[in-house]
């Protein structure tokens, strides 16, 4: 994640967990961090039971209750719909009132009842999918996935959860970004964001497809002259500043101003959030900085949360930023940083520059 929210009240950052609850998934797309890893196979060996992960979630109570700092936990996988005892994990989060829960899955498993249940248990956020129009989306992901999550889409409009449409973007599907955008805004999403391909994982011989730098600025002006159109339009969708490069073609303020998917209560913390707002958990209780990074920094329930994100020297490693080329330097550091996944998968150094980045 590169964008965490911020207590209105205290000013201070909430701390989030991205939490891969399962490897399994109906899909193995072409672009994917988690197949073709060094920690696949221990995720679909060594999945946490549900005692392990009750005992997460209490660990990540206890530490906002020290910290005096709200949070919220994302479930992803693989599809964590395909956890059994999935909603018993939800039940259990709801009761330690961690707000929000956000989703990140597939469409496949989800029908009305699965989503009215999802709601009740105080989902805020469903994130599905699109990287392209039909033919490009399902030759990326799986035939037929594009019509299912148009499908999935629909079920989270009626059922009143925030329908979150997220694009990875690359030289190959670039040229579809703004009639996806056009398209999430026409079907009535509650919002849209996108972000670059990271060349790790399935995607890790894909370094070419990462786009050029004066051309990516171009994209992103383009991007945001669409997203003034369709808000002059009347359309309701919230489009998204996720990429840390957006701060470099737009004033931070206006950034912040325009309307972008947040729960009552907070705004927004931008820039790359490596040791500084949340963590990243695997299906095997192995924790990362970020997902897209693939450095393991600690393992839970062996460790605890707070233990990990203070005490690792992994983590502490990665947090000295006056390491970065270039971006040390940079006016626009403290809301940038350029997105250090993309800067390791590219050249396989944590504190190159940005690939994309023009200046």
């Amino acid at each position: 994640m590169c964008v965490c929210l911020r207590d209105l009240k205290t000013g201070q950052p909430a701390f989030f967990l991205q939490w891969h609850i399962t490897a399994k998934c109906d899909q193995q797309c072409m672009h994917c961090y988690m197949y073709d890893s060094p920690f696949y196979e221990s995720e679909a060996k060594n999945e946490l039971s549900l005692l392990d992960c009750k005992s997460i979630i209490d660990d990540f109570a206890d530490t906002l209750r020290h910290l005096s700092r709200k949070g919220s936990i994302y479930f992803t996988g693989g599809d964590p719909l395909l956890r059994e005892d999935f909603f018993e994990m939800l039940k259990y989060t709801a009761k330690k009132n961690i707000y929000p829960i956000g989703i990140a899955g597939n469409s496949y498993h989800l029908d009305y009842d699965t989503a009215l249940k999802l709601k009740e248990y105080g989902v805020f956020m469903y994130q599905i999918s699109l990287d392209g129009l039909s033919d490009t989306h399902d030759r990326f992901r799986k035939s037929g996935s594009f019509d299912d999550a148009l499908r999935g889409f629909e079920v989270l409009n009626k059922a009143g959860i925030n329908s979150m449409c997220m694009f990875t973007l690359s030289k190959q599907n670039m040229h579809q970004l703004i009639p996806v955008i056009r398209l999430a805004a026409e079907i009535g999403l509650t919002g849209f964001d996108f972000d670059r391909i990271v060349p790790v994982g399935s995607a890790k011989n894909l370094t070419t497809q990462i786009i050029e730098p004066l051309e990516y600025q171009e994209l992103l002006l383009q991007v945001n002259e669409e997203y003034k159109s369709l808000r002059a339009k009347g359309y309701k969708t919230q489009f998204g500043y996720k990429d840390s490069l957006w701060g470099l073609v737009l004033d931070e303020k206006s950034i912040i101003s325009t309307q972008i998917l947040v729960p009552e209560g907070y705004s927004l913390k931008r820039g790359c959030l490596i040791g500084f707002a949340g963590l990243t958990i695997l299906a095997d209780g192995s924790v990362m900085a970020c997902r897209r990074l693939p450095i393991t920094i600690g393992k839970i329930p062996r460790q605890k949360i707070w233990e990990i994100f203070h005490g690792s020297p992994v983590l502490n490693e990665l947090r000295q930023f006056d390491k970065l080329e270039k971006c040390s330097s940079c006016a626009n550091f403290e809301n940038c940083k350029g997105c250090r996944a993309v800067a390791y998968g590219y050249s396989g150094s944590y504190y190159s520059k940005d690939p994309s980045c023009w200046l």
